[in-house]
């Protein structure tokens, strides 16, 4: 299997991308009418250019895979990749050349494994890690890090705006039943969901609603809306969670 393409989707982000820093080999993937914006800011990163026809982060993601086959996507405001299992005073940060090889020993692990969709843990916390089961076989994966096989019967739907990792799980759990998800490393974000530009732009109340009623009706009640607890609490009333059968 030849290397995995490593792509950041972004958008009028040109000068405040932080995940080049955080892989080794990623490239951009931009509009043609900003690309030579990314171009001048972030001088040796690969950018890779799509239609400006090609509107908001699923489009995009959809581009993505039927043009550059296999793909690992991540999101452009990631600080590092985290080991979770470390021990008490032990660094967590794995380094950019690790990152980049981490992320091609999974995609061939899914791909031997038989699955399409692959990512990493979805919680940065320890406490959240079994350590007897490093590698989950079901759930979902994270918009901000995951990746897509070719061949798949996988494909993001243009109408959702703000959960295409909602609607690509459901989907993969249809159609392949299995994931591939190695819960020992998980990638750290910074400015989620505020930061300008990006996905930023599109996401609002009123498109997580829209989501959140797409998604219930293409999949039913495994689609549910997350109730706030006393440790936590909601940002808006359409949070979703899953519960997903395989």
């Amino acid at each position: 299997m030849k290397d995995i393409k490593i792509v950041i989707p972004s958008h009028k982000r040109w000068n405040r991308v932080r995940t080049t820093s955080a892989v080794y080999g990623a490239a951009l993937c931009v509009e043609e009418s900003q690309a030579d914006m990314y171009r001048k800011c972030n001088p040796g990163i690969e950018i890779i250019t799509h239609p400006d026809t090609v509107i908001g982060l699923t489009r995009k993601r959809e581009w993505m895979i039927r043009n550059l086959g296999d793909v690992f996507m991540l999101d452009d405001d990631i600080d590092h990749l985290s080991r979770i299992y470390t021990e008490k005073g032990e660094d967590s940060v794995v380094d950019p050349d690790v990152a980049h090889d981490l992320i091609q020993m999974t995609a061939h692990a899914a791909r031997q494994a038989g699955a399409f969709l692959f990512g990493f843990s979805s919680s940065p916390t320890p406490i959240s890690y079994n350590s007897l089961n490093p590698v989950q076989l079901s759930g979902y994966v994270t918009g901000c890090a995951h990746g897509v096989l070719a061949e798949s019967k996988l494909w993001y739907n243009g109408d959702i705006h703000c959960n295409e990792d909602y609607w690509i799980s459901l989907l993969n759990a249809h159609h392949h039943r299995l994931i591939w998800k190695d819960t020992r490393f998980y990638w750290a974000q910074k400015d989620t969901f505020t930061n300008r530009g990006g996905l930023a732009e599109f996401r609002n109340v009123e498109n997580e609603e829209k989501d959140f009623l797409l998604l219930r009706k293409v999949f039913g009640n495994v689609v549910e809306l997350r109730k706030s607890t006393g440790k936590s609490n909601l940002r808006h009333p359409f949070q979703k969670s899953l519960r997903l059968p395989y």
